[in-house]
């Protein structure tokens, strides 16, 4: 019986779990491509974890919003005294930033409705924010819906990520990635975070192919993302997932390109009447 996946060529650009998705995709039939984007550890912003201190304690901030745990210990190992945040109300995300915050021994106003950014949005938009000022620990990259959304609420947004993420593979392999993707030898490529996305497309840019890779991704490509959360960072690079799985991850994700592809191929097989 012929597996939904034969034939197809998908790339991964998972850096901690690159061999248990590999596995996952070869069950289905599938050849896998495999070239990591994102190294998982994170590097501090010195620069911009100073300046995010020296505005809780120097300007009047009103609300601060803390997406990740790692954020808060950057933080707080720089400055470690929560009255750093004077009297600004703060928003965390999820667990990861209530726990680390609550270690560090700042009070938590508001957990988000959802660990996303809606559920963020969700949270304050029981809030007033005419002419308050939202200071937004980020991590590697703009929140641009974020502060679009606030702002629209008369909010004044200032967003610094704490730390980032490097590229985990040879810079030439992922040009490499690139070319192939251009060439049309992949037909399908996974993303289990947004950020992958900002590095592959940095690297096309840099061989003057970003145009071209956006376009093969958008008609020839499918796009696989693991969730809603990486899917909007993938929107706000200009890539439209094409698969997404109910949950967010790797075995739905895999089973989820699996049927996407068996549905098309039985379409395919119909006969014209």
């Amino acid at each position: 019986m012929t597996k939904p996946l034969e034939g197809v060529r998908v790339a991964i650009t998972e850096n901690r779990f690159p061999e248990q998705l590999t596995q996952l995709l070869e069950r289905y039939g599938a050849s896998v491509y495999s070239c990591p984007l994102l190294r998982e550890t994170p590097i501090e912003d010195i620069e911009n974890t100073r300046r995010f201190i020296q505005l809780c304690e120097t300007t009047d901030v009103d609300y601060v919003i803390f997406y990740t745990g790692v954020g808060v210990d950057f933080l707080f190992r720089m400055a470690n005294k929560p009255e750093i945040l004077g009297r600004a109300k703060t928003v965390a995300r999820g667990p990861k930033s209530v726990n680390a915050l609550r270690k560090y021994g700042v009070t938590v106003d508001f957990v988000a409705d959802a660990p996303t950014t809606a559920g963020i949005l969700q949270t304050l938009s029981r809030e007033d924010l005419r002419n308050k000022a939202v200071l937004v620990q980020l991590y590697g990259e703009e929140n641009l819906e974020l502060r679009s959304v606030l702002e629209s609420k008369g909010a004044r947004v200032t967003g610094l990520s704490l730390y980032r993420y490097e590229q985990a593979s040879d810079p030439g392999a992922v040009a490499e990635l690139v070319r192939a993707i251009t060439q049309g030898e992949i037909q399908a490529i996974t993303f289990t975070s947004g950020p992958q996305a900002r590095f592959l497309l940095q690297a096309a840019a840099e061989q003057g192919n970003r145009e071209a890779l956006l376009d093969k991704l958008a008609k020839h490509v499918v796009v696989v993302s693991i969730g809603e959360v990486t899917s909007r960072t993938l929107r706000t690079h200009g890539i439209e997932p094409h698969v997404v799985p109910a949950e967010p991850k790797m075995g739905p994700m895999v089973k989820a390109l699996a049927d996407y592809f068996d549905k098309r191929n039985k379409e395919c097989s119909i006969p014209s009447s």
